[in-house]
């Protein structure tokens, strides 16, 4: 049994899945008398720590100027109170305090610690101080982007498809050597490896992007050194219609045909904005049609941008990742439990009921952590209540009745799509994953794919996650270039004897319903780090 850090075990009596979680600075003895319960959330991302370096508190005008940004869904300025300028200046290659070296208290997000402070990162092996550089995608993501352990390897890897580039700008920010063995002393935890060429991901990035110059340098941009992953105007002019057509069945249900079939429809156009939403949620660029995309349904798009992108994308179907047990105790969708009677039999036959709560569990469970100060207080939270307010003032309980089914029906079609993704056979074999070489391929079993052969205009009625492999491959590339991408992923796959799975609709739907009732992977240990 390995109980080095990085994987999550099974105690052999079959209670519960636990996790051993080093104090830094200290090895501890190897046995199951140091694992921490993960039915006590606060205890399985416990990690005692000495206080970080100091931070300078920001000006009465910049914590004004982040408040008004993030009310209004704002990412924050880059001199918001996260900003690296506010924190000491500590040459990294001098001498430093062995407290200013420790990581800082974790903060909570969704069960799920990761750090938001301290001014060293670690990324394939090698620690930085990136305290002085001015990350081109603002600097909440740059300190939202390391996990508890302040390690940011996949989430490096993942949004860098240059890495060529990447690491030749990153290594001026490496620490000294003696800085980097003193980390290394007080952070004991195995880390990840940087993918290196003849990898199944590095190979696949390297053919990704040439695919990408290729289409750039025919567009006429600089000989194709300039890539473009954003959404093309297919995809924008299709954004538009349908906020469009979700506004008009909104109004239409509201004040011309208050009917049944209207409010599946504004439901159904609902299902479809949130689909837009999962994609404008990985681009910077396009967060504030995140906003409009998501929080005007109920969902959340500050909640998603931390949990979603760095927490699901980095560590998919692990205990890391804070969609792995998101319809517990009702749907369970751990590989490694045992399901009671009730879970085994009655649950999974009444998944789409139980859906319908879906969108609802969403917005309480992000207003709770407004509540508790996790998440930001942000306009996108009036939205909700809003339309249910102007429902229920227009057409009284019966308005109620029909908002209901409106966000029933949203919440079941997308849910169903998004539990489809990561819940088929294929995604659960937990030995096939554990054996990754690397992240790459631990994506591909942790991924489910469908209709690959379909265009991006006919894959609305999946809302375009039929093609989850790529997506969670290039987070930040456009779902409008996802069929452009699926033939080099199938072709690198087979270069590199990696086993990739694309089945049918329905095959898929079927082997989800399954998981739910039968483990695959009973008190199978799952490792987070793949490839260390």
């Amino acid at each position: 049994m390995d109980f080095n850090g990085r994987t999550f075990w099974k105690h052999p009596t079959g209670k519960g899945l636990k996790v051993k979680v080093p104090v830094a600075g200290e090895s501890l003895p190897q046995g199951p008398q140091n694992a921490i319960p993960q039915s006590n959330p606060k205890a399985l991302n416990q990690h005692h720590v000495s206080p970080s370096s100091p931070i300078v508190p920001p000006s009465t005008l910049e914590c004004l100027r982040t408040k008004i940004r993030s009310f209004l869904g704002g990412q924050g300025p880059r001199s918001s109170p996260l900003s690296a300028s506010k924190m000491s200046k500590t040459p990294s290659s001098t001498s430093t305090s062995t407290s200013a070296l420790l990581p800082p208290s974790t903060k909570m997000s969704s069960g799920v610690s990761f750090q938001t402070q301290g001014r060293h990162w670690r990324i394939g092996r090698t620690w930085y101080d990136f305290s002085t550089f001015d990350h081109p995608g603002g600097s909440e993501i740059l300190y939202l982007a390391r996990d508890r352990f302040s390690d940011s390897t996949y989430a490096f890897e993942s949004h860098h498809m240059d890495q060529e580039k990447a690491r030749k700008i990153i290594k001026k920010y490496a620490v000294g050597e003696e800085l980097q063995k003193e980390l290394e002393r007080l952070n004991p935890t195995p880390a990840p490896k940087l993918t290196k060429p003849g990898d199944f991901y590095y190979d696949l990035r390297l053919r990704v992007l040439a695919m990408f110059r290729e289409k750039s340098s025919k567009a006429g941009n600089s000989r194709g050194k300039k890539v473009d992953v954003g959404p093309t105007p297919l995809c924008l002019n299709l954004f538009y219609a349908s906020f469009l057509v979700w506004v008009c069945a909104v109004y239409n249900t509201l004040y011309v045909n208050p009917s049944v079939v209207s409010a599946v429809l504004q439901g159904v156009a609902g299902a479809v904005l949130g689909a837009f939403g999962h994609n404008w949620i990985h681009q910077p660029k396009y967060k504030f049609y995140a906003l409009l995309s998501l929080d005007t349904i109920g969902f959340s798009s500050t909640g998603w941008y931390r949990e979603h992108i760095l927490q699901h994308h980095m560590y998919t179907n692990t205990p890391l990742d804070n969609h792995f047990r998101g319809t517990d105790p009702f749907l369970i969708t751990d590989p490694t439990v045992p399901r009671n009677f009730f879970q085994k039999y009655v649950t999974p036959i009444l998944n789409p009921v139980i859906l319908t709560f879906g969108l609802w569990g969403n917005y309480g469970f992000h207003l709770g952590e407004v509540l508790k100060g996790n998440e930001p207080v942000s306009i996108g939270k009036l939205f909700l209540p809003t339309l249910v307010y102007l429902f229920y003032s227009t057409l009284g309980v019966y308005g109620l009745g029909l908002f209901w089914l409106n966000t029933a029906t949203t919440s079941i079609y997308y849910f169903t799509m998004a539990l489809m993704n990561h819940n088929s056979e294929n995604t659960l074999n937990v030995k096939t994953r554990n054996e990754a070489k690397d992240w790459g391929e631990a994506q591909i079993s942790s991924c489910a794919d469908w209709s690959i052969q379909g265009k991006f205009l006919p894959s609305i009625i999946y809302l375009w996650l039929n093609y989850h492999c790529v997506h969670h491959l290039f987070p930040l590339t456009d779902f409008s270039h996802h069929r452009d991408i699926q033939g080099i992923l199938m072709e690198t796959c087979r270069d590199h004897g990696v086993e990739y799975v694309a089945g049918e609709f329905w095959t898929i739907y079927k082997e989800m319903v399954e998981s739910f009732s039968s483990p695959r992977s009973l008190f199978m240990e799952i490792n987070c780090y793949n490839g260390s």
